[in-house]
């Protein structure tokens, strides 16, 4: 924690020339996280070249009450290498959940964790399971994913649908989970591909996210991997469960 530890990638013409404010805001990153780690914590942070954004879909519109997370997904980006990976955790894996109610023998997953002991305590339960603590998290719900969707150009009732579907599979939520960090994958591989995105459309789609992720910080980590070409590195974009 007493220094930065980043080993930069070789250099390009094209990456040197994004590098000064996208490493700015990405040591300033780890630079806050680090100070703000709990000592003491069970669950590390992880690399000092690794930055964990957990991406949830919740089960309800804006606002709703015991929200579940029936879309879990841990992103980590390695910026030693300009890598992502995907860790995908099915909302039946067992976890606990808080005391004060009564449950039955068959309520004790991850899913129920979000529900029933609010946000906070189903990330904390998800960092367990991972492994590793989230930088940041970023959650939506139907409402703001068919406003993404649609900013897309997708379906938006189809894409919902098949992203949320799960009962005709042999092996149910797994291959529901499996098929949404697909899905996560193939629209970063579009959306950092070609002539990118503008920013006026990253404000869109950032408005769309409950994050506490900052905006210029997700600006400047998007540059820099369009700047490292990860567009044309898909087996860099690696999916987990």
């Amino acid at each position: 924690a007493g220094g930065l530890l980043f080993v930069k990638p070789a250099p390009s013409a094209s990456l040197e020339a994004a590098e000064p404010p996208a490493w700015e805001a990405v040591n300033a990153v780890v630079e806050a996280r680090l100070a703000e780690l709990d000592a003491e914590s069970s669950i590390p942070f992880g690399s000092d070249t690794e930055i964990n954004i957990l991406a949830l879909g919740l089960d309800s519109r804006k606002e709703g009450v015991e929200q579940h997370c029936d879309a879990i997904h841990m992103v980590t980006l390695d910026l030693s290498v300009w890598s992502i990976r995907i860790t995908s955790v099915p909302r039946g894996t067992y976890a606990s959940l808080p005391p004060g109610r009564q449950y039955l023998e068959t309520d004790y997953y991850v899913s129920n964790a979000c529900a029933f002991g609010g946000l906070d305590y189903g990330v904390s339960q998800i960092e367990k399971i991972v492994g590793v603590q989230a930088d940041y998290v970023a959650t939506v719900g139907f409402s703001q994913a068919l406003g993404i969707f649609r900013t897309l150009g997708l379906p938006t009732t189809e894409t919902l649908q098949w992203l949320r579907h799960r009962q005709s599979y042999a092996i149910g939520d797994p291959q529901r989970s499996q098929n949404q960090a697909v899905f996560m994958k193939d629209m970063a591989l579009r959306l950092l591909g070609g002539d990118g995105v503008s920013t006026l459309m990253m404000h869109l789609l950032y408005s769309l996210v409950d994050t506490d992720l900052d905006f210029k910080t997700a600006q400047a980590l998007y540059n820099a991997y369009r700047a490292a070409d990860i567009a044309s590195r898909p087996t860099d974009i690696t999916l987990a469960m």
